[in-house]
């Protein structure tokens, strides 16, 4: 891949020029480097290995995240049912009891027929 020059309208001095064109030829060589090493049947073969950082970091992602725990509206839904289902549970519960009282209270519910909630404990 050749080198090409940077256009004149982003005014870099030749100096910057120059560390731009040693990058390319990097990049260049590097790409090179991997493509032979990629496309080589003898991959064991061939003395040391190449790491891509980039990629290591990804495979540590991978290893490292449940991926079925994403984010979606679904996961809401037990908790809310789980929350409503209580809150009904509650408020039945309540009512009754208030009615319960209310007729303690007029003396409807003689108090043979009272629980003793104290004997429970």
């Amino acid at each position: 891949m050749p080198v090409q020059v940077p256009p004149a309208e982003w005014e870099l001095t030749p100096d910057e020029i120059k560390l731009i064109q040693k990058r390319a030829q990097l990049r260049s060589a590097t790409k090179a480097e991997f493509l032979k090493r990629y496309r080589n049947p003898f991959y064991n073969s061939v003395p040391g290995h190449f790491v891509d950082p980039q990629n290591t970091r990804l495979y540590a992602y991978q290893q490292n995240t449940y991926r079925y725990l994403y984010t979606s509206p679904r996961i809401l839904l037990a908790p809310a049912l789980f929350l409503l289902a209580g809150g009904l549970l509650q408020y039945f519960a309540q009512k009754h009891r208030i009615k319960y009282n209310d007729e303690c209270n007029a003396g409807k519910v003689p108090y043979a027929n009272r629980p003793d909630f104290k004997a429970y404990f």
